[in-house]
């Protein structure tokens, strides 16, 4: 009768894996020698909360988790009656920093319901996917808004990081034709829909099939032979 042999256990304790979302804090804490925690929060409303909105909920218990970790300080004060902490990032928190940056970033990934209902198109009402497009053009709007704020103080050198312009202008960048893509998405989409009611279903299935050829004709594929796309 075969013997069963017990799994090897290790005596390693698990270290676990610190989160993208306080490698993101220790990134902010870097930039200065110190932050209040309303200051962390003020400037993960701004602007980072449009491409890694998870900080913002988690900021308190992330900023605590590097405290105990060793890689940022904590000091409690009292102002007008009210406690404040403020944190300060250690040298094993930058060390930290450059080793996360050492790494490759994860795959991007998107998350959007509104789109998720659009996919869904044929189950629902068509006031609920004009809610849906409703929302993606708030959500660009939300990003243009804070755009028309920003992007002005970066000009007059007075935004809080105006040392960082030369990077911020890339995300900037990044956002505002995310906004406007989003913007021209809703229009066009609303255009179509606004079409079917005139088309059968051959008629529909014709214009998606041009619709998407027209799209592929804007990215071509690789050349088999070099490598090298198409610019023609």
């Amino acid at each position: 009768m075969p013997r069963t042999v017990a799994p090897i256990r290790s005596i390693v304790k698990h270290v676990p894996r610190r989160t993208t979302t306080a490698n993101a804090l220790l990134g902010l804490l870097a930039l200065r020698p110190a932050w209040p925690v309303y200051e962390l929060t003020k400037q993960l409303r701004r602007t980072m909360r449009f491409f890694w909105p998870r900080a913002e909920s988690r900021i308190y218990d992330e900023a605590k988790a590097l405290v105990d970790r060793g890689l940022a300080t904590a000091e409690s004060t009292v102002v007008g009656g009210r406690r404040r902490t403020t944190y300060a990032i250690t040298e094993a928190g930058r060390q930290a920093v450059r080793s996360w940056l050492a790494t490759p970033p994860r795959p991007s990934a998107l998350e959007c319901e509104a789109l998720l209902r659009v996919f869904l198109l044929d189950l629902a009402e068509t006031e609920q996917i004009q809610r849906a497009l409703d929302q993606v053009v708030a959500d660009a709007h939300a990003i243009l808004d804070v755009g028309r704020v920003v992007g002005p103080e970066y000009l007059a050198g007075t935004a809080p990081f105006q040392d960082q312009v030369h990077v911020r202008a890339l995300v900037f960048d990044f956002l505002t034709h995310h906004a406007l893509m989003l913007l021209e998405w809703a229009e066009r989409t609303r255009a179509t829909l606004g079409d079917w009611p005139e088309m059968d279903a051959g008629a529909r299935h014709q214009a998606a099939r041009q619709a998407i050829a027209a799209i592929l004709a804007r990215y071509p594929a690789p050349d088999s032979r070099t490598g090298s796309r198409s610019t023609g």
